[in-house]
């Protein structure tokens, strides 16, 4: 992993150093191979306008954050284009989305856990990070556990039953959540019934972008999540619950 930006190599030393930056920061001064890679920001005084910021002379010739994805010959396979200079990915879940899977939970991170009524579901959600920038994109790792002989039905049902969701209860302004990458379900079909059904068992891993759009200096941002489901056994089924799980994110200091 290496990343490039129009600052000076000493500027760059300096900052790898302060934040213990391990990988190589190259210095593209004059922007020549941003300008050559097409990701030159020519329309900056537009975009910083849209947030209220003045644009300084030495800003000119910023790129788009973009990531790059390359193959072992070193050829570019894929480019995830963020959709302004300050809505981006946090390290992890960047790490995770070019992986196309979950990876290793980081150390440093904020966790929670609640268990359901009658025991039967538990749930654990962890930020990837122990705190959020502003504007940062990251992800909240939810972890269900079924009891053995138990299901939760998936989150597209028939009508008159009711399939697994989860969602932000009291959202922060600006705090905006992706769409959600369900896991594949199992097909599931109950004796004596014509719907078709797709439930979960076991330990179910679910990964929910959330993107922190709230302007810097806000502070913690508590977060409350409801899980709702409906589980159900060989024999009977029980009305739908829900988990709620609340977890009080702080704001990282600036860079």
């Amino acid at each position: 992993m290496f990343a490039i930006s129009y600052d000076r190599s000493a500027d760059l030393g300096a900052f790898a150093a302060r934040h213990g930056i391990a990988y190589p920061l190259l210095s593209d001064e004059g922007s020549r191979a941003i300008r050559a890679l097409g990701v030159l920001d020519a329309d900056l005084e537009a975009h910083h306008a849209g947030f209220g910021v003045p644009t300084r002379p030495e800003q000119q010739g910023v790129a788009f954050p973009m990531t790059f994805e390359l193959d072992e010959r070193g050829i570019v396979v894929r480019k995830i284009v963020e959709e302004n200079y300050r809505i981006r990915y946090g390290g992890h879940a960047l790490a995770a989305e070019l992986a196309g899977a979950p990876l290793e939970a980081p150390a440093e991170r904020l966790e929670t856990a609640a268990t359901g009524p009658l025991a039967i579901v538990s749930a654990r959600a962890a930020l990837d990070a122990p705190a959020y920038f502003a504007f940062q994109r990251l992800r909240l790792e939810v972890r269900l556990d079924v009891a053995p002989g138990w299901h939760v039905y998936g989150p597209v049902v028939p009508p008159g039953y009711t399939g697994l969701s989860i969602a932000l209860t009291s959202e922060p302004a600006g705090v905006l959540t992706g769409p959600i990458a369900w896991p594949p379900p199992r097909p599931f079909r109950v004796a004596g019934l014509d719907e078709e059904f797709a439930v979960y068992e076991g330990t179910i891993a679910i990964n929910v972008p959330l993107e922190f759009r709230v302007p810097r200096t806000t502070g913690t941002v508590k977060l409350d999540l409801a899980i709702r489901f409906q589980t159900c056994s060989a024999t009977e089924c029980l009305p739908p619950n829900a988990i709620a799980l609340s977890l009080a994110v702080p704001e990282a200091p600036a860079l």
